[in-house]
């Protein structure tokens, strides 16, 4: 099992977000001296966030100032760009860094990512399917017609660029999502809210398409994390954090389900959303053993080949406590799991 950071691009300073290429940079350059294996960052365009609206050229960024680390968008929301823009983009990097570079596109959900492209919440499904299809003809050297909504030829695969090592995953949270990922990218990457035993329910559904394909299923668990010495300790530091994101998507009403989630059941509104609610089978915090526990668990029902963890948003942990955490997780976690069949 190989271990990914999602590091934060934005901070808090002076009550306000600003850019932290800064910590950026200490966060990935931490990660890859401690054994991690990648660095992904997301694209989003308003809102309070921890990413930008650019994440291939913060791709580049850390690709440059780091050794062998692997990169990835996570997700470049591919339904607001044209196609052939993404994958010219992202053929460029990977020519650059040959096989350190990995592209994932994503559906979109959130109003704000489509408004300032006057795109319209309905089209995204259709021009996620579409811009794929332009991906992979331009990958594989087929001269189509970009169908509309956008215009054009797909042009032929500049050959000064090399071979193409390029992955290309998709990031899925919905039964659409998932068979979608299995027909037309490499790989699946969850999401980081849905519960595991959500998650279970939709990588068989991945696992069943992907057989059907004739392809290999290859899974990466996205997942809220933080280490310390104790359960304890680590619910105090990270615990204000969960709470928080988890209350915006409960009101936002499409990360939790009573069939994977009973206690929905009493929960009546964001304000009585607890820790011990989201916590289980969601967020990796706590102790090394409570770790492992859970490390382990997920392996034997989801058997991801990656797992993708988010410590640091931009209104905390602080970065000194983060870089402490990632080495931590270097030391006494990775050892344990990478290895093993």
């Amino acid at each position: 099992m190989r271990f990914s950071i999602a590091p934060a691009v934005q901070k808090l300073e002076g009550g306000e977000r600003r850019l932290d290429m800064d910590g950026f940079l200490s966060e990935c350059r931490a990660a890859e001296d401690a054994g991690w294996y990648g660095a992904y960052t997301g694209e989003k365009h308003s809102g309070d966030t921890t990413y930008t609206t650019s994440p291939m050229l913060l791709c580049a960024l850390g690709l440059a100032a780091t050794r062998q680390m692997k990169f990835g968008t996570c997700v470049t929301v591919l339904p607001v760009h044209h196609p052939v823009t993404v994958a010219e983009d992202a053929s460029v990097l990977d020519a650059m860094f040959p096989g350190r570079f990995r592209l994932t596109t994503g559906v979109g959900y959130f109003s704000g990512d489509f408004e300032p492209f006057g795109v319209d919440l309905s089209e995204r499904k259709d021009r996620m399917d579409i811009g794929m299809q332009v991906i992979e003809a331009f990958r594989s050297g087929d001269l189509i017609e970009v169908p509309d909504p956008w215009q054009g030829t797909v042009p032929r695969r500049d050959p000064a660029l090399g071979a193409d090592n390029l992955e290309v995953f998709i990031g899925a949270w919905s039964v659409p999502g998932v068979r979608r990922a299995a027909r037309m990218a490499d790989g699946w990457i969850t999401d980081p809210i849905r519960s595991g035993r959500w998650i279970s329910h939709l990588a068989d559904v991945y696992r069943a398409e992907c057989a059907a394909a004739g392809k290999e299923p290859r899974i990466v668990l996205f997942r809220e994390a933080w280490l310390d010495e104790t359960d304890e300790a680590a619910r105090a530091t990270y615990g204000p954090h969960v709470l928080g994101y988890s209350r915006v998507y409960f009101e936002r009403g499409n990360a939790y389900d009573e069939r994977f989630d009973p206690w929905l059941a009493e929960v009546g509104s964001a304000a009585d959303l607890q820790l011990h609610h989201v916590l289980p089978d969601r967020v990796l915090c706590g102790s090394t053993e409570t770790w492992l526990a859970q490390l382990g668990e997920w392996r034997r029902t989801l058997n991801p080949e990656e797992m993708l963890l988010r410590l640091r948003h931009f209104q905390g942990p602080s970065l000194g406590a983060t870089l402490d955490a990632i080495s931590s997780i270097g030391d006494s976690v990775i050892p344990q799991l990478q290895d093993r069949p």
